[in-house]
């Protein structure tokens, strides 16, 4: 037996990144996986990339790398950039947009966001009458994620949009980690919001084909937020006010009227 934690969303906040490895230290973790967006939204690109590369086993592309590194559309993107070194970004851009992997007999795949891009969003807890369409993309193999052929997977884990959940339809499982920075929602404890990250535990055999007893459990830890906005505030990175009233409310900053913004200009 052995325990895998997945982690996803850490949005360059060191903070809450340097909380949860603690977290994760103390639970008798074997392996950590990545699933993407190291980068964007919070202070501190550089130290989360490195800490992440030094301790995570697996990592897979998120949009915010392909934005940050590869394609970068605004002044927050090529700023996050900038503080990358060319080893990182190196890195960054060799990352694969999938990992497949065995666990209790349990074949897993992990991925950012869907099949079909690192962009794209599925708003799976409103229950919408496209559900079951939505549920069953997230296990096809596609041209994009280069897996044609291959075996379709039992559980595929995901991340992007910061909501932890687990949801199970017949023989196949689907869950999301929820985020370790940004989380879209706060805990209440007492009469106060507490801010929180989170992040998932499988606990099975690790690498074995053979049907046996896989459990899974979402850990949330709350971190100190307040730490983490005094570092964007006194930081030179663009839109950081905004950032900052995000990582103060939890209220959720949306980059789309300055992506519309910069399209603009660059198409004249």
């Amino acid at each position: 037996m052995g325990k895998i934690a997945i982690i996803s969303d850490i949005h360059g906040n060191l903070t809450a990144l340097n909380t949860v490895l603690r977290d994760i230290k103390s639970r008798g973790v074997d392996k950590i996986l990545c699933l993407g967006d190291m980068i964007i939204k919070c202070a501190s690109p550089k130290e989360c990339v490195d800490k992440i590369y030094k301790n995570c086993e697996v990592v897979v592309k998120g949009n915010c790398e392909e934005r940050g590194v590869e394609d970068p559309r605004i002044d927050e993107h090529l700023w996050n950039r900038a503080k990358l070194t060319e080893k990182q970004k190196e890195w960054i851009r060799k990352l694969p947009l999938s990992y497949d992997f065995y666990i209790s007999g349990y074949n897993v795949r992990i991925m950012h966001a869907s099949p079909r891009s690192i962009h794209q969003k599925s708003f799976f807890w409103n229950f919408d009458s496209e559900f079951d369409e939505h549920f069953d993309f997230m296990f096809e193999n596609t041209e994009y994620l280069g897996n044609i052929g291959q075996d379709k997977p039992d559980i595929v884990i995901f991340g992007h949009i910061h909501k932890p959940f687990v949801f199970r339809k017949k023989d196949k499982l689907l869950i999301n980690p929820g985020a370790v920075s940004n989380a879209s929602d706060l805990l209440k404890i007492g009469n106060k919001d507490v801010f929180y990250g989170s992040y998932l535990i499988l606990d099975g055999d690790i690498d074995s084909k053979k049907k046996s007893r896989l459990s899974y459990k979402i850990i949330k830890f709350t971190y100190n937020n307040v730490t983490e906005a005094k570092k964007i505030i006194n930081s030179d990175m663009p839109n950081k006010e905004q950032a900052y009233e995000e990582m103060m409310t939890g209220k959720y900053f949306s980059r789309l009227k300055l992506h519309l913004e910069a399209e603009k200009k660059r198409n004249g």
